[in-house]
C-alpha cells in the first residue's frame, strides 16, 4: 500500500524533477509551441466565438442545462470522465457529438501568477500548474490551497455584486462548461494528441458582463489596474 502511494506521488512529481526531465526530453511527444505567433486560430476569431457563446449563456433560461446549450452552439459536449491516457485518472471526454477541426474545446482555468508572485506552497504536489510562453503561470488545481486562493482572489476583485471571474469550475456545477482544460491529458506514444493548446490574452475592453464566465483571476489584483487577463485555450 505504501509502495503504491509512493509511486503515485512520483508520477505527479517527476515532471518537476530536472534529471528525469533531461533524461526523457528526447521522448517528448507534446506539441512544441515556441512562439506567441504560433496560432491555430487567430485571436480575433477565438474571442468572437467565445463572445457568441457567452451571449447564449447570458440569455439562456437558468433551468436550461448548460451542456444542452453547449451542444446546441458547438455541436458537441465535453466533460470530465475516466482517462484512457492516465490509468485510474480523470480526463476530458466528448460525451456527445463530434468536434470539428479548428474548434475551441476547452479553457484552462486557474489563478494567474506573474514570475515574481509567490507560488511555492501552491506548487507542492501540484501537477496542474501551467507555465505560459510569456512567463505567467496558471494554477488549475481545483482542490486544497489552490482552490482557497482562487476563491479569495475572486471575492477580492468583485465589483460590488458583480463577479469578474467564474468560480464554478471549482465545483461540479459548471456555469461555463468549457472550463475543464486542466484535465486534458498530454499525448503518449499510444494515444496521440487530438487537441493542442493556444495562448491568448483577453483584452481590457472585453465585455465586463462576460468576465463572470472566464475562469481566471490574477493573484496580485493587477486586473484592477486595467491589465488584460490571460487565458489558455485548448
Amino acid at each position: 500500500m505504501l509502495l503504491k502511494h509512493v509511486i503515485s506521488k512520483w508520477k505527479s512529481y517527476r515532471y518537476r524533477f530536472l534529471p528525469w526531465l533531461t533524461f526523457n526530453l528526447r521522448q517528448r511527444t507534446a506539441r512544441d509551441v515556441t512562439s506567441l505567433s504560433d496560432k491555430i486560430l487567430p485571436d480575433d476569431e477565438v474571442l468572437d466565438k467565445l463572445t457568441h457563446f457567452f451571449e447564449e449563456l447570458e440569455s439562456h433560461d437558468n433551468s436550461e442545462d448548460v451542456y444542452k446549450l453547449m451542444y446546441k452552439h458547438f455541436g458537441f459536449v465535453v466533460c470530465h470522465g475516466p482517462s484512457k491516457v492516465v490509468e485510474s485518472g480523470t480526463g476530458v471526454i466528448v460525451s456527445k457529438g463530434c468536434i470539428p477541426a479548428g474548434s475551441i474545446t476547452s479553457i484552462y482555468p486557474g489563478t494567474i501568477y506573474h514570475p515574481y508572485d509567490p507560488i511555492f506552497l501552491q506548487s507542492i504536489n501540484n501537477s496542474f500548474i501551467f507555465r505560459c510562453l510569456d512567463g505567467l503561470y496558471i494554477d488549475g488545481n481545483d482542490k486544497g490551497l489552490s482552490k482557497i486562493i482562487f476563491r479569495s482572489c475572486s471575492q477580492r476583485d468583485r465589483a460590488g455584486p458583480y463577479l469578474v471571474s467564474d468560480m464554478s469550475w471549482l465545483t461540479s456545477d459548471l456555469l461555463n462548461p468549457l472550463s475543464v482544460g486542466q484535465y486534458v491529458n498530454n499525448q503518449t506514444s499510444r494515444f496521440p494528441a487530438n487537441v493542442a493548446y493556444q495562448e491568448i490574452d483577453f483584452p481590457a475592453e472585453f465585455p465586463f458582463h462576460f468576465r463572470k464566465y472566464l475562469p481566471h483571476i490574477f493573484y496580485n489584483a493587477s486586473f484592477e489596474s486595467g491589465q488584460s487577463s490571460s487565458s489558455r485555450i485548448l
